[in-house]
């Protein structure tokens, strides 16, 4: 055995948590994000899995499609950072589909990013254009209530977002639409609440809205960035015996079973009373 010699260890590359899917309406940019940690002199590789075309190798582009970029001209691989984001300028409906970040590690290491590309002709965040038939999603979404509504002007809507999910796997934000526009704080309606409460299997979203107008009829809709969607249908109305009556039908639903729960709770209360006293 020689000395004066030692073996140098260096950690092996592997992935830092990011987004898996990315959504943007056609015509917009889309960043794919992928971040490596301990690359060393590996390299990473971006590539479109539905045709295993190499889109690029480091920051050097091997597309002859210009609107692919990794490095140039946009921040997408700051010097000394583990960030390797692939930008698709102007996205097609075409361009939606799998795309995969890999490392020639070994053996080699991939990550996979879903690329959802909305229509823009469409005023609906839900249209798609057709991906990967081959995704395993296992996220369930759903609103409470039906799938109309109706409210009287001025009132408050409130729409809760029921997301379920395996453990751990909640998505990393829940967005809101109002036909296609999107809701935030920011919003230029204003008088927008939003919370969210998380468990291991379950998130849920509220949308909350103050003092609705006749302008805020419409669809509603929960898009968690795991994936799914559920939406509701909602009329602003100032009939306000009208609104009450419609909206009777959900409430009266809700309340027929909670009744029904506490008939038959007397009920049983009794029949041990009444054999009780039987014995007795």
């Amino acid at each position: 055995m020689k000395t004066g010699t030692s073996t140098n260890w260096y950690p092996e590359p592997q992935f830092v948590t990011t987004e898996g899917n990315v959504t943007v309406t056609e015509g917009d940019h889309a960043f794919l994000p992928c971040r490596v940690a301990s690359l060393g002199d590996r390299s990473v590789t971006w590539m479109r899995k539905r045709t295993l075309h190499i889109i690029s190798a480091g920051t050097l582009t091997y597309s002859p499609d210009d609107r692919y970029r990794v490095g140039k001209g946009r921040v997408l691989h700051p010097p000394s950072t583990d960030e390797w984001t692939l930008h698709i300028k102007f996205a097609q409906k075409a361009d939606a589909g799998w795309y995969e970040c890999q490392v020639n590690a070994d053996p080699k290491i991939t990550r996979p990013v879903k690329l959802l590309v909305i229509d823009k002709n469409v005023d609906d965040p839900f249209y798609v254009h057709e991906v990967d038939s081959s995704t395993d999603n296992s996220t369930m979404v759903e609103l409470e209530g039906p799938a109309e509504r109706f409210i009287q002007l001025g009132s408050v809507l409130a729409v809760t977002c029921i997301i379920k999910h395996e453990y751990q796997r909640g998505p990393g934000h829940v967005t809101w639409y109002h036909g296609g526009t999107k809701l935030d704080y920011d919003s230029p309606r204003g008088g927008i609440s939003l919370q969210t409460e998380k468990t291991a299997t379950q998130t849920v979203s509220k949308l909350l809205l103050s003092s609705v107008l006749p302008s805020d009829s419409g669809r509603y809709s929960c898009r968690p960035s795991s994936g799914g969607l559920a939406s509701v249908t909602v009329h602003v109305q100032a009939d306000q015996q009208q609104a009450a009556v419609q909206q009777s039908s959900f409430n009266t639903s809700i309340n027929s079973r909670v009744h029904l729960r506490y008939v038959f709770l007397i009920a049983a209360v009794c029949h041990i009373i009444l054999l009780h006293n039987y014995y007795i």
